[in-house]
């Protein structure tokens, strides 16, 4: 994407016209590496969202609502603290960098002004955000930089505010440079060449610049004309009177995004009113995705950490019953010592006596030589009883370990049914519930701010039905049913709970199908056919006192064999 120097340059053109003189009214931070500051200005409130994402770093207007967190974290505290309020001065852009400053006038405890820059620093992983005092030192920055990290810059409150490392390439605006790097090329694809030696631009940008002077990107040497003709397209680009924002389009998707259609690319463009409203339209749903992706990868990946560890102790728990299971051959050859204590001495390797637990077959019984008859059988009373023991500790670790895995199970389900960033919060707070994940220290009152996410709504025949997406939706559902509302759910299959709220009518059948249906699609069968579904009123299910998140026992069922929905999207 050309997120260059190029399309920032506009960019502050197009903000410090738009805020210039602008009050910051609200500043909040929606993601750990994102803010987002309200700022009244031309008689109107605008967002400008700053994100120092390493995937989707970026600066501009934003019409996006977007949820905060509960608990506000520290940069946004020092922010809110030191320049809410400020009033905006001018935005520019740094010559052929990637990074836009702001500069704010705010009033310290004693009333006296004071000059800040919130820079804005755009470069992919090394993204940042910095706020710099009116002494040039770094206030606070939202990312960290000490000199574990990067022995060439740090990025630290209270150090001074450095640039990044210049870049040992050749600058636009030097003619003479830009001719006689474009008279040293040798051949091959021109559009590298200019990247790997010329600041400011993205490839697409280079490419463009390249197509429209020479209509091809790979060639020979430049002759003169050629020479003249390149450097007129790479000044052409930085020029803003025929600016036209759009995004291009391929296949219907959103591909990039530019301050002019470019040429040298296939594919439609939608065209707005400004860069920003093009941006915003371009990265909200990537960046959407991008940020759950991230969220749900991390919870899954607790999860299956846990299921690993647990399979691990199951399997170890199995091993050292299974050791365990001679115990009563131990006992039996103990009493065994005893019954012939007569007919044993010292020094005996084994002897032979009647097992009166197999009809009076011959056994054979080892003995220690080196012990007396009564130490052997002492020996192996004392084998028993470990065993014994043993068995008796590990059995409920074991069933532990099994309903722990059923209900990661069940846990695990939730992962491909989860769409939001409220469902995410769900499965957060269930894995913390399950002690997986450490909860956030947050205030009881915060805490409770939280939107809940919504189970799935379906309209069949009159009837509305509702799907749980996880286990915390399953325990509302369930808990808010009215006693003759129908609950389904697939028979000893993990699975979604399914509520057809009755409103005091008779459920026909063919809507307890349709929603049992429901029930199978949104189930670990999903891909099976004739999936067993109970159904029974929401009276006969019962929540155990302790039980985990999504567990039920229930009664009076009847059930009925389905294939699982189709062409039902979540």
């Amino acid at each position: 994407m050309p997120s260059d120097a190029l399309h920032y340059s506009f960019m502050a053109k197009e903000l410090d016209e738009r805020l210039r003189d602008g009050k910051i009214e609200k500043i909040t931070m929606p993601e750990k590496d994102e803010i987002i500051l309200t700022v009244r200005s031309r008689g109107e409130n605008s967002n400008l969202l700053i994100s120092a994402a390493a995937s989707s770093a970026r600066c501009h207007l934003t019409s996006r609502k977007k949820e905060n967190p509960v608990a506000a974290p520290s940069f946004l505290m020092h922010l809110r603290k030191h320049i809410g309020g400020a009033k905006i001065i001018g935005i520019s852009a740094e010559p052929f960098e990637r990074v836009l400053k702001i500069k704010l006038a705010t009033r310290n405890e004693m009333s006296d002004v004071e000059y800040k820059t919130l820079a804005v620093e755009i470069m992919g992983k090394y993204s940042n955000i910095i706020l710099v005092g009116s002494d040039g030192k770094i206030s606070d920055c939202i990312k960290k930089v000490g000199a574990d990290l990067s022995s060439k810059r740090q990025v630290l409150p209270a150090l001074k505010y450095l640039p990044a490392p210049a870049q040992d390439r050749v600058a636009l605006t030097d003619s003479d440079a830009v001719q006689a790097l474009l008279c040293s090329f040798g051949g091959g694809n021109l559009p590298d060449y200019i990247i790997r030696n010329m600041k400011g631009l993205a490839p697409v940008s280079a490419q463009e610049a390249v197509f429209a002077a020479l209509g091809r990107t790979d060639c020979e040497k430049l002759s003169a004309d050629e020479v003249q003709s390149v450097q007129n397209a790479l000044a052409q680009l930085y020029r803003f009177d025929n600016v036209m924002p759009c995004i291009r389009k391929t296949d219907g998707a959103d591909a990039d995004f530019y301050i002019r259609p470019y040429k040298a690319f296939g594919g439609e463009y939608a065209f707005f009113p400004t860069l920003s409203a093009a941006m915003d339209e371009y990265f909200y749903d990537k960046d959407k995705a991008i940020r759950f992706g991230e969220k749900s990868h991390r919870l899954s990946a607790i999860l299956k950490n846990a299921i690993s560890r647990t399979e691990k102790k199951l399997a170890g728990f199995i091993e050292k019953t299974e050791s365990c299971r001679d115990a009563d051959r131990d006992r039996l050859y103990g009493e065994l010592i005893l019954a012939n204590i007569y007919r044993i001495k010292q020094g005996m390797s084994e002897f032979t006596a009647e097992d009166w637990n197999d009809g009076g077959k011959l056994i054979t019984v080892p003995l220690a030589k080196e012990k007396t008859p009564q130490a052997n059988a002492q020996q192996y009373f004392k084998r028993y009883a470990k065993k014994k023991k043993t068995v008796e500790q590990t059995m409920p670790l074991c069933e532990k370990a099994k309903a722990d895995l059923d209900y990661f199970d069940t846990v695990l389900i939730s992962f491909s049914l989860c769409r939001e960033n409220s469902e995410i919060d769900d499965l957060t707070e269930e894995l913390e519930r399950a002690g997986l994940l450490k909860p956030k220290q947050t205030k009881k009152k915060a805490k409770a701010k939280r939107i809940p996410s919504m189970p799935m709504t379906f309209s069949f025949e009159g009837f509305t039905i509702r799907v749980g997406k996880n286990n915390i939706q399953n325990d509302t559902l369930t808990k808010n049913a009215k006693a003759d509302d129908i609950w389904l759910h697939t028979k000893s299959i993990h699975g979604s709970h399914t509520l057809i709220s009755a409103e005091g009518r008779t459920v026909p059948d063919s809507v307890i199908l349709y929603a049992a249906s429901l029930a199978a699609k949104f189930s670990k069968a999903s891909a099976s056919q004739n999936v067993p579904v109970d159904y029974t009123f929401v009276k006969y299910v019962n929540k155990p006192s302790g039980a985990p998140a999504g567990k039920v026992i229930y009664t009076h069922q009847k059930t009925v064999y389905v294939n699982p929905a189709k062409d039902i999207r979540i």
